[in-house]
């Protein structure tokens, strides 16, 4: 797989080097939506070369000891400047969706729903996002009861510092009727 020369950087490169369970390169941008969960917002949105210029998906070991997995889910972002809102500074809407995507794409994964829904997210900002930059995101979850999964995620830069956090409860479809 070919990385995005923005992730040429000592600590990505770093990252992705060691204990890597999977991982998931989206290469381009799709103009049309391929299906009824399609996410739009970031497959033709925010792929673009002036705000999410590349991603890197993948899942590692757990790093946090109230995961009820074994694995998290991170993602790579390569951020341009179309995602400011202040100049500099990713905006902070952004940053919640972000974590909202993160989060959204561990609830999937742990319950195998195509689409759960995000019920509540708290976000809390520690430090700004600058861009144009690379982040980490990653996300895990802490409890699971029925159709409703709590997790964690966060933002942070190459040092591991916490830019922002989130806790969130995503709640699975209810199951189809036969």
């Amino acid at each position: 797989m070919e990385i995005h020369p923005d992730f040429n950087i000592p600590w990505c490169k770093a990252l992705l080097e060691k204990n890597v369970i999977d991982m998931e390169i989206p290469t381009q941008r799709r103009l049309e939506p391929d299906d009824e969960t399609s996410n739009s917002m970031f497959q033709q949105t925010l792929y673009t070369p002036s705000a999410i210029r590349a991603q890197i998906n993948f899942r590692r070991p757990a790093l946090e000891s109230d995961s009820i997995t074994s694995w998290e889910i991170c993602n790579l972002l390569s951020l341009g400047t179309g995602v400011d809102g202040k100049t500099g500074r990713a905006h902070g809407g952004f940053n919640a969706l972000v974590l909202d995507q993160i989060t959204g794409m561990t609830a999937a994964a742990i319950s195998g729903a195509a689409a759960p829904a995000t019920a509540t997210m708290t976000v809390d900002y520690k430090a700004p996002i600058n861009t144009p930059g690379v982040v980490l995101c990653r996300c895990w979850a802490v409890e699971k009861q029925g159709r409703k999964t709590w997790l964690k995620g966060r933002i942070e830069d190459g040092e591991g510092k916490l830019l922002a956090s989130a806790k969130a409860l995503f709640i699975d479809p209810k199951p189809a009727k036969l």
